[in-house]
């Protein structure tokens, strides 16, 4: 077991868990801090709501800092877009680890991504961060709650790939001839491994990337 306790910051009790569950196979404890109760009511207050949302995140930055935690894993990607959160880290002088730090290190290996992420504004947020670094970089996103949706009910990853024709999906990635496909929600590794068998191009799970930066200094 590592000496390290993490507070997970997510969307809903289920993606917070599968943060934990991540951190837990890598032997680091964790404590997980959910946003909202569904991915819909997630989806809602992120988008119309982001004010409200950063007042949320505060709160629960105070509760961590109370529990003597000093690092937080975002484990989230739409919420990383909603909300500002290298201005939350300064403001509160902890270490915050998000997806979108992940997109910036990777932005300048790939000419074209593809982004499958939970909603549009989540998907704008992740072509935000990578143009930055590389505004010749082509970035083709996909918002699909849908899925969310599917994985939070426990639905099989086969039963969702069928359902929501996401070899077809796989297809047009290929066909427009990306580099890579990044995962951008972090529900969607629990489609990794059915993903894999309709594509040959990188499938870019960001949670290992993040998992790495923890042990970078801040």
């Amino acid at each position: 077991m590592i000496n390290m306790k993490v507070a997970v910051i997510a969307g809903t009790p289920v993606d917070t868990q599968m943060g934990i569950e991540f951190l837990k196979s890598k032997g680091i404890k964790a404590v997980g801090y959910p946003v909202s109760t569904c991915p819909k009511d997630q989806s809602i207050i992120q988008i119309l709501s982001p004010f409200e949302l950063e007042k949320i995140i505060n709160n629960i930055i105070n509760n961590i800092k109370y529990e003597n935690i000093s690092t937080i894993m975002v484990y989230c990607n739409s919420i990383s877009a909603a909300v500002d959160m290298d201005k939350l880290s300064k403001e509160n002088d902890i270490k915050i680890i998000t997806p979108f730090h992940v997109y910036k290190e990777i932005a300048s290996n790939y000419n074209t991504i593809g982004v499958m992420a939970a909603n549009n504004q989540s998907a704008a947020g992740i072509e935000r961060v990578i143009q930055k670094v590389n505004p010749d970089c082509n970035v083709i996103g996909m918002g699909i709650l849908s899925l969310v949706v599917a994985i939070e009910k426990g639905n099989s990853a086969g039963e969702i790939v069928e359902k929501f024709s996401l070899r077809n999906v796989m297809e047009f990635y290929k066909v427009i001839k990306v580099d890579a496909l990044i995962l951008g929600c972090t529900h969607f590794p629990y489609l990794y491994d059915e993903l894999k068998k309709y594509t040959s191009f990188p499938i870019i799970n960001p949670a290992e990337f993040m998992y790495k930066m923890l042990f970078i200094k801040k």
